[in-house]
């Protein structure tokens, strides 16, 4: 039971860190910053919870197996949705983005960011969904 506790307590605590950073953080940097610093302070916050993420979701992993509890198996599948969608922007659209922005094709990265920002978004939305069916028993 404590080990069900902690996952779903960790779950939240991720959930709320990662719409913090996407609707809240990223968009007030872009709104008080010049531009190039509040990308890279974006850019930061963006690895950091890209970092947060997969961490999270192994120990809530790790906690379901070795406790013993049964959640859906749909909450599992959305947590590792929204640990991998992040780290998916990380290891193949930043590198892209970062090569994009050095040859002065802005188009071209602003494609990419656009699928960046899509994938933070379905983290943000797999998460919420995750919790939800996370504290719920399992059918």
């Amino acid at each position: 039971m404590i080990a069900q506790r902690i996952a779903s307590l960790l779950l939240a605590l991720w959930a709320g860190s990662l719409i913090t950073v996407c609707a809240l953080a990223a968009p007030t940097a872009f709104a008080v910053l010049e531009r190039r610093l509040a990308g890279q302070v974006a850019a930061r916050l963006f690895f950091a919870e890209t970092v947060i993420g997969v961490a999270a979701a192994v120990l809530i992993l790790i906690a379901q197996r070795v406790g013993g509890f049964v959640v859906a198996r749909s909450a599992i599948v959305l947590i590792c949705v929204a640990a991998a969608a992040p780290l998916l922007s990380h290891l193949v659209l930043s590198p892209m983005m970062a090569a994009a922005r050095n040859a002065g094709n802005m188009a071209r990265f602003g494609a990419l960011h656009g699928v960046s920002a899509l994938l933070f978004a379905i983290a943000c939305v797999c998460s919420l969904v995750a919790l939800w069916l996370f504290n719920r028993p399992a059918a």
